[in-house]
């Protein structure tokens, strides 16, 4: 399997867009979308202004159908973590960070301006997709496009995604979660998703994004009465060894009430520390992010 899925570069300067899709090696259909949109604009010639790239995140996971293998390939994008993975690599993630790098260093990316990074991911409950940014750029025109919750400072409970690296560098960067993973919905909703993200960033035209994308009905169908902004107010963290598990259920953005009972592990009930709306429960076996409670924001 190799990494790079594509490099598709337009008849015009513009904008740099990179899709990545399977950072979390069981959520697959953010890579099949990369794949899908890529390969149609090849086929059928679509007009493109800049350059789409698509990559394929933890390809290691990917084979394996597994969230990761040795660590989370999205905690380890800070600078003393890399340096100690490029100074000497052990694991499997070590050698997936390494050529990442790499593949990131060989994209063109003087001349396209804006320079967009979207990280496509699936979630672990079922409703209510969003948007994860690593700083507020809510009101960012490609960011607004999607019409999803953004969560505007969920970079302070999360260290060293790949979003905060990229936007260091320069990038418009955000995260696309879009459907339950395995669900009929996640890839119809990224293949849509990206065409939109692709005329927002005025890299093809209102033809071609009314003929490829439906994302206005999925919008309809999935997403009314979600809110607009949203900030967290508690993040309850997992010690693996506990035997967390989450009450069935819940899902992004169901409002909760302070001592509602929401999860519960070896040490007994997990209760709700504030009113709010519940946000990423954990309804799979990895992960150390048990759940979030958010409040919409102005």
């Amino acid at each position: 399997m190799e990494r790079l899925i594509a490099s598709v570069e337009g008849s015009y300067d513009g904008p740099l867009m990179i899709l990545i899709g399977g950072i979390h090696g069981n959520e697959v259909s953010g890579v099949r979308a990369a794949e899908d949109v890529v390969n149609t604009i090849l086929l059928h010639n679509v007009p493109l202004r800049g350059r789409v790239v698509a990559i394929r995140g933890n390809v290691q996971a990917l084979a394996e159908n597994q969230r990761f293998l040795s660590y989370d390939l999205n905690r380890c994008w800070t600078e003393e973590k890399i340096g100690q993975i490029l100074n000497e690599a052990k694991h499997p993630e070590d050698q997936e960070v390494q050529e990442m790098l790499d593949c990131f260093d060989a994209i063109p990316t003087n001349g396209h301006n804006p320079k967009v990074l979207v990280d496509l991911h699936s979630t672990s409950s079922e409703k209510g997709d969003f948007i994860i940014i690593p700083e507020d750029e809510s009101q960012n025109p490609i960011i607004k496009a999607l019409n999803l919750p953004i969560i505007i400072d969920l970079n302070k409970h999360l260290e060293g995604t790949l979003l905060q690296y990229m936007h260091r560098r320069g990038f418009i960067s955000f995260a696309f979660e879009g459907g339950a993973v395995g669900s009929d919905e996640a890839h119809p909703l990224h293949v849509s998703g990206i065409w939109e993200l692709l005329f927002a960033s005025g890299m093809i035209s209102e033809e071609t994004r009314n003929q490829y994308s439906r994302y206005d009905q999925y919008i309809t169908e999935h997403h009314l009465d979600l809110p607009k902004r949203v900030t967290v107010l508690y993040h309850h963290k997992v010690d693996t060894t506990q035997g967390f598990i989450m009450k069935p259920g819940y899902h992004n953005f169901m409002p909760v009430k302070k001592g509602d009972v929401l999860a519960r592990d070896k040490d007994g009930v997990i209760e709700a520390e504030c009113d709010g709306m519940i946000f990423m429960p954990l309804y799979q076996n990895e992960g150390d992010d048990g759940f979030f409670i958010v409040e919409e924001v102005n």
